[in-house]
């Protein structure tokens, strides 16, 4: 009888598997996001004309790497992050179809975006204090005003799409492959740390080391926040949910401190009210508490 090769049958011992690699496999995942990225930019730039440094052509960019990188490369070319060869067994083990109980999930990410926002305004309302400037209502009124980020005043809610695309990568993917190998506590550092390196890039665009370097602390910051927020329901829809909102409104909610304060400034409100320690320590605190209550089947992946 002729044999026949089964899939999801024992690899042949000595077989090389991207994802049995967990830091090869992120050092790739990242260079291969690198490239994709400068790939589309050319692209944009030079087939279809689009002018370079737009923030149309940087949504676009942005955008259509994700899509490529995330649903053809990471799962048919590398096979990440378990060696899956199926692309719904793909979404599943990134977390991506891991959808239910939907309304409670909805209603995590909803309530941390809540916190995040409000740790947002406070800080325009502290640094409004320490300019010793009155916090009036109308001042407080201006801080909460949403409409400058949305529909016909902005384009925010489109353009800062690919934020949640970003989950899947860092968390999905990256935090998925060390969660197989390494402690929870381990796989998370990790994850944000990756997740805080690859804003260097951004040093390449011109901004100012310092606010970089803020960029990164702020990130790492955050990037803990949302891979503890994966790991406790095991779904992507939360933390692709108040990454998302976080970066549609912190320019309505910060914009007053960003608009006023020096850039040093900037950082040192960013690491602490905008996207660091006070939103991420009261974001864990409430996650720890949802969870425990309403989403004890949410186990991690």
């Amino acid at each position: 009888m002729r044999d026949t090769a089964k899939e999801g049958a024992p690899k042949k011992r000595g077989a090389f598997r991207l994802a049995d690699h967990p830091w090869i496999s992120m050092v790739v995942f990242l260079c291969l996001s690198v490239l994709v990225l400068g790939f589309m930019g050319t692209l944009f730039s030079r087939e279809f004309g689009m002018p370079p440094g737009s923030r149309a052509t940087g949504f676009a960019n942005s955008l259509s790497a994700h899509i490529l990188l995330l649903f053809v490369i990471t799962p048919f070319v590398l096979r990440l992050p378990k060696g899956s060869r199926s692309f719904a067994r793909y979404l599943d083990d990134i977390g991506l179809t891991k959808v239910r109980p939907p309304g409670r999930l909805l209603l995590l990410g909803l309530s941390c975006w809540a916190i995040l926002a409000i740790s947002q305004a406070a800080g325009s309302v502290v640094y409004r204090i320490s300019q010793g400037l009155p916090v009036t209502a109308e001042f407080l009124r201006s801080v909460f005003d949403l409409s400058p980020d949305l529909p016909p005043r902005s384009l925010s809610l489109l353009y800062s799409l690919p934020s949640a695309f970003e989950e899947i990568g860092f968390r999905g993917v990256i935090l998925t492959l060390f969660l197989a190998s390494a402690s929870k506590r381990r796989a998370i550092l990790v994850s944000a740390g990756a997740f805080a390196v690859i804003h260097l890039l951004n040093l390449l665009g011109g901004r100012e080391p310092v606010w970089v370097l803020g960029q990164v602390g702020w990130s790492f910051c955050m990037g803990l926040f949302y891979a503890y927020l994966f790991v406790k329901t095991g779904s992507l829809v939360p933390p692709m949910l108040v990454h998302y909102l976080g970066n549609v409104f912190i320019g309505s909610l910060a914009g007053y401190m960003q608009g006023s304060a020096p850039v040093e400034v900037q950082v040192v409100y960013g690491l602490t009210f905008s996207l660091g320690i006070v939103p991420v320590t009261l974001m864990a605190i409430w996650v720890r508490f949802f969870t425990g209550r309403w989403l004890a089947e949410g186990a991690a992946p």
